[in-house]
C-alpha cells in the first residue's frame, strides 16, 4: 500500500493526475456539441497527443 515510500518515481499524491483529467474535462466541455462517438474519439486523441512527448 505504501510503495511510494521505497520508490522515488511514484508520486506521493494524485494532484498531477487530477490536474491532467481536469484539463481533459475542460477541453471536453468546450466542445459541448459532440456526439457520444465523437466525444470518445476526442478523448482518445487528446490522451494520445498529451502522451506523445
Amino acid at each position: 500500500m505504501f510503495h511510494y515510500l521505497k520508490n522515488d518515481k511514484i508520486p506521493k499524491s494524485t494532484n498531477g493526475l487530477e490536474s491532467y483529467f481536469g484539463h481533459l474535462k475542460n477541453h471536453v466541455l468546450l466542445h459541448r456539441g459532440l456526439t457520444k462517438t465523437h466525444r470518445k474519439n476526442f478523448i482518445k486523441w487528446y490522451i494520445y497527443f498529451r502522451n506523445k512527448v
